[in-house]
């Protein structure tokens, strides 16, 4: 049985992680949170934004991520391809609890109906800004 598996985590920018060695990954999925380990079956699906965590040598890490797409692969390699990443130190939390804030506003003055790209796009937005703080907070 194999202890570790490799992970990738891909944006348009470029590779955030790449060929790694993890013991499991814990990723947002559309419907909670979802643990790989290795060995697991091979499956794709959507990631929300939210955190992405894994071990890494005696360490944790964990990087925000955007909306995209997970795979699992039969080979043992855990692909993340997602819209945006950013590292806890790449986060600038003060600026994203005031941006938060002006979205979370914008979205509360809508008292009658928006249109659903406009709701998509503030709630994605909103999403991404949690998703921030989450991961500066630890």
């Amino acid at each position: 049985m194999a202890e570790r598996m490799k992970l990738d985590i891909l944006t348009p920018r470029g590779p955030k992680v790449q060929d790694i060695d993890v013991p499991g990954v814990e990723v947002p999925g559309l419907l909670g949170e979802l643990g790989v380990l290795p060995e697991h079956v091979p499956f794709v699906t959507a990631v929300k934004p939210g955190v992405v965590r894994f071990r890494q040598g005696s360490g944790s890490t964990r990087l925000a991520v955007g909306a995209g797409f997970l795979e699992v692969t039969e080979a043992g390699r855990v692909v993340v391809l997602c819209e945006r990443a950013l590292a806890p130190d790449q986060i600038d939390a003060e600026q994203a609890r005031t941006r938060l804030r002006e979205v979370e506003a914008e979205l509360a003055k809508y008292s009658g109906p928006i249109s659903a790209a406009e709701h998509r796009d503030l709630d994605q937005e909103r999403a991404w800004l949690e998703a921030q703080l989450r991961c500066a907070a630890g």
